[in-house]
């Protein structure tokens, strides 16, 4: 004997085919970021392989006599090759793959023959070497060996920056100041690895916020401050980090993003609305940004 103890309506806990993809509905379209969804569904329609865009190779070159390698005993007067590091990680971030070419002399063949090392790669970045300095000998060497497209920049920090090709491969020349490159990163080379990689996204999400204190700056060049968020009520009050030197390193440490100050505007006040890009990830719902994995469909 059975007994039905629950009522149930017609069709209950039955899975219609058809349900989830109907036929002739797109499932993945071009451009799309491969997410694990993404890949489950290709799977349950048996497709092993998918065409997608090759994650970029980015070799990372350090220049400067003044450079010790991480593992180096310490000198008196050295600094610490962190560019190298930091760099490599905003790499990998971006999906694309770091390749560590070391530090490179201050020497005309050392810097060339690091760079050649450099062409396996789909991009090249070097860091210092591009001010005007007589041992800044990356500027030069991009004239001599391919073409410079451009040098220096509206901005700070980041204003020495360099950018052409070399054997038909793009290269950034970064400044040495750990800011400076990191911030040039975020403004150049980051929006260039994403398209390469075929994402449609290609920068950081930015938000609208509250200037806790005055900032004064020089007409002419944008300004990036590195900043804190500071939630008040429905509002984001953003508060600068700190001293914002160029080679103070822990003011990226701490910062939840970057405040924008454009180039014509010398004061800035506390109270204002203020452009900022969120670097956090943390914060980044505030933006609602798009999700940057390795692949891209095609």
């Amino acid at each position: 004997m059975v007994k039905i103890l629950t009522c149930l309506e017609k069709g209950s806990n039955v899975r219609r085919a058809g349900e989830d993809v109907k036929a002739g509905e797109r499932v993945l379209a071009d451009g799309s970021v491969l997410r694990p969804a993404h890949i489950g569904m290709l799977a349950s329609f048996q497709r092993s392989g998918v065409l997608v865009y090759q994650q970029p190779r980015v070799a990372i070159l350090s220049t400067g006599d003044e450079l010790l390698e991480i593992d180096d005993p310490w000198e008196e007067g050295k600094i610490v090759n962190s560019n190298s590091y930091s760099l490599a990680a905003l790499v990998a971030e971006c999906g694309a793959i770091p390749m560590q070419l070391g530090i490179a002399k201050d020497t005309r063949d050392d810097l060339s023959a690091k760079i050649r090392q450099g062409f396996v790669a789909d991009l090249l970045i070097t860091s210092g070497g591009v001010s005007v300095g007589d041992y800044d000998l990356v500027k030069g060497m991009l004239e001599e060996m391919g073409q410079m497209n451009f040098w220096k920049v509206s901005m700070r920090p980041g204003q020495p920056l360099a950018f052409g090709f070399i054997s038909g491969k793009p290269l950034f020349g970064l400044p040495g100041n750990p800011v400076s490159s990191m911030v040039s990163f975020e403004q150049f080379v980051r929006p260039s690895i994403l398209k390469m990689a075929g994402h449609r996204t290609l920068f950081r999400p930015t938000l609208k916020a509250i200037l806790a204190e005055d900032f004064q700056k020089r007409a002419g060049l944008v300004y990036f401050l590195r900043c804190r968020f500071i939630p008040e009520g429905d509002k984001i009050v953003a508060t600068t980090t700190g001293e914002q030197g160029s080679g103070i390193l822990s003011s990226m440490v701490k910062a939840h993003g970057l405040i924008v100050l454009p180039r014509e505007q010398t004061l800035a006040r506390a109270g204002e609305e203020v452009k900022v890009i969120i670097l956090d990830p943390m914060f980044f719902h505030l933006a609602n940004p798009a999700y940057l994995p390795s692949s891209t469909a095609r």
